[in-house]
């Protein structure tokens, strides 16, 4: 039976950041993809300058930099313009295949069209009837982590998402749409990329239902002006189910951690602070750990802030409205929200 340091199940970003801040250490690191390409999420594709500062990515790769935001409530619309780019758009395949490919340029093994069929103490087993050695295991295998369920933890908070891709002509803006009526307690959002827009939303099933939010969608869609008719039609779980990372030897990273955020939908960040963490407790690393209890603490925030407008019923529209309006009249805060984003 062969033998690694270290296996790293999924070759998404946490997976793929985890084995590149291992390289160099001297550790036999594998990397196994169920899938036979990299980067094959379904996402709105939209990277902040939180993730740049941990992911040089090069500048061929960001399909638009967008300067521009647009906030929109029942009542109010907050237009921003700043100086340095508040989100940038990129093609989340290659992103991945840019990903994999420094990773491989390091030395660390990368194994495609590998699925993990079982898990033991010190061992996996593919699909393909391998079996495979390891001292430390990493769970990069997003919301359907097989690692999770080996480790027995249920993952029972989940946010459904749908959206489309609508071909586009205009000024490039990120927006965000609060509106209960349409949306619940969640939002839509519109990310612009190259010759397009991803336009979509979602929610948790448990709240509001699927159908529902979907019919909700065309109308409001319809209003903005878009024409869904043959636009193309994604869709996607996110899991946001935190219950721990480090269970050492084995560690969660990413949506297999449930470390999404339940309310935004955001994952790339936490995916990227959590894969160095990851590599931090296999090395023995302490640097990088406040970075990932800081991801914990803000996501704690938004899923209080979610459970409260969940709560709110036939308020939540005067909270987004009272929102806007705060942003609105307070550039000092406007510009603190968007840092925080951003």
């Amino acid at each position: 039976m062969k033998k690694y340091d270290v296996i790293i199940v999924g070759a998404g970003p946490a997976g793929l950041h985890c084995a590149d801040k291992l390289s160099g250490h001297g550790l036999e690191v594998l990397v196994l993809e169920k899938k036979n390409v990299f980067g094959e999420k379904v996402c709105a594709g939209g990277l902040t300058r939180k993730d740049l500062a941990l992911l040089e990515v090069p500048e061929n790769l960001f399909e638009k930099k967008v300067y521009v935001s647009l906030l929109v409530s029942s009542l109010f619309r907050n237009y921003s313009r700043f100086q340095m780019p508040v989100l940038y758009t990129v093609d989340r395949r290659k992103l991945g295949e840019w990903m994999a490919e420094k990773v491989r340029s390091r030395g660390t093994e990368i194994r495609t069209g590998s699925r993990v069929s079982r898990i033991e103490k010190d061992r996996i087993f593919t699909d393909k009837g391998e079996e495979i050695g390891y001292r430390y295991l990493v769970g990069a295998d997003g919301v359907t982590s097989v690692v999770r369920r080996y480790l027995g933890l249920p993952a029972e908070k989940r946010i459904f998402t749908f959206q489309y891709r609508v071909p586009w002509k205009g000024e490039d803006r990120f927006e965000i749409h609060m509106d209960s009526r349409y949306f619940h307690a969640w939002y839509a959002w519109i990310f612009p990329h190259d010759g397009y827009l991803v336009i979509g939303t979602g929610g948790d099933a448990r709240y509001v239902s699927p159908a529902k939010m979907k019919e909700r969608f065309f109308t409001w869609a319809e209003k903005q002006g878009f024409d869904l008719t043959g636009a193309t039609y994604e869709s996607f779980p996110i899991s946001y189910d935190y219950r721990g990372w480090d269970f050492d030897p084995v560690f969660l990273t990413g949506e297999a951690a449930g470390l999404a955020s339940g309310l935004t939908g955001e994952g790339i960040y936490q995916a990227l602070v959590s894969g160095e963490a990851a590599a931090a407790g296999i090395l023995g690393d302490k640097e990088p750990l406040p970075a990932m209890d800081r991801v914990i603490r803000y996501n704690r925030i938004q899923n209080n802030f979610l459970r409260f407008m969940i709560k709110s019923g036939p308020f939540r529209n005067l909270i987004f409205n009272f929102i806007l309006f705060l942003l609105k009249i307070n550039s000092r805060l406007n510009k603190r929200v968007t840092k925080g984003f951003s």
